[in-house]
């Protein structure tokens, strides 16, 4: 929704557009009504840069603490489409529960795009997580399940990177991305992601799960579409 502050600053985004402009006067004119603007209604620099990103919100599958490969995933495809990822808890308006929710934050059209991506992707891991498990780890105990089908997650967000790196973009808008950040969400913690595996010796049953992981995602490839750069993605 656009607050009132909100048109305030594209009103001073514009004045400042305009303060570029090859006529003298024009530009002197348009500059001074920017400044103006601003301290009329306290708009610092930080503001007009930020104002430049945006952000998108994909639901997480853990609360406080998600799993390594899918920080992983929301990571990769963050890079792929030039956003900043950061994972914070949200609300659930209609459970009334606290959520884990993976922000990407980026200018233009790229927070969205990203957001739709990894939904995407995050689906058909999961999706090919639960085939894995119901044909080949049916029989193990629970604990040992969930631990092997990390490791196929692991081996299907590293297949997958092949598809994400088509899309990889500039990061002509990190200083708008890290005046937003700085803005929106101020001093950031380190993510701890949860390593079911961490320390361990596999076995090669064991490896075996990744391998078959990495070649599922490698069957995944995301498209740009026929229309070019702005048509909608679609998975393969």
């Amino acid at each position: 929704m656009t607050t009132e502050r909100d048109k305030i600053i594209a009103k001073i985004r514009k004045c400042l557009a305009l303060s570029a402009s090859a006529n003298e006067h024009e530009a002197e004119a348009a500059l001074r009504q920017a400044r103006k603007l601003m301290e009329t209604h306290g708009v610092a620099d930080l503001d007009i840069a930020a104002a430049e990103a945006a952000e998108r919100r994909a639901k997480a599958g853990a609360k406080a603490k998600p799993a390594q490969w899918e920080a992983s995933l929301a990571i990769l495809t963050g890079e792929a489409f030039g956003c900043r990822v950061i994972f914070s808890q949200g609300w659930d308006r209609a459970k009334w529960e606290p959520i884990g929710e993976w922000a990407f934050i980026g200018t233009g059209a790229a927070p969205e795009i990203a957001q739709y991506a990894f939904s995407v992707l995050l689906r058909q891991v999961r999706r090919a997580r639960s085939e894995h498990i119901k044909i080949k780890l049916k029989r193990c105990k629970t604990e040992t399940k969930t631990r092997r089908a990390d490791l196929f997650c692991e081996g299907w967000v590293d297949g997958v990177s092949r598809a994400l790196g088509a899309f990889a973009s500039s990061d002509a808008g990190s200083s708008a991305i890290e005046a937003f950040v700085a803005k929106r969400y101020g001093a950031l913690d380190s993510l701890e992601a949860r390593d079911r595996n961490a320390g361990r010796k596999l076995h090669d049953h064991e490896y075996d799960d990744a391998q078959a992981g990495h070649c599922s995602g490698r069957q995944a490839e995301l498209n740009r579409g026929v229309g070019g750069g702005s048509a909608p993605l679609a998975l393969e």
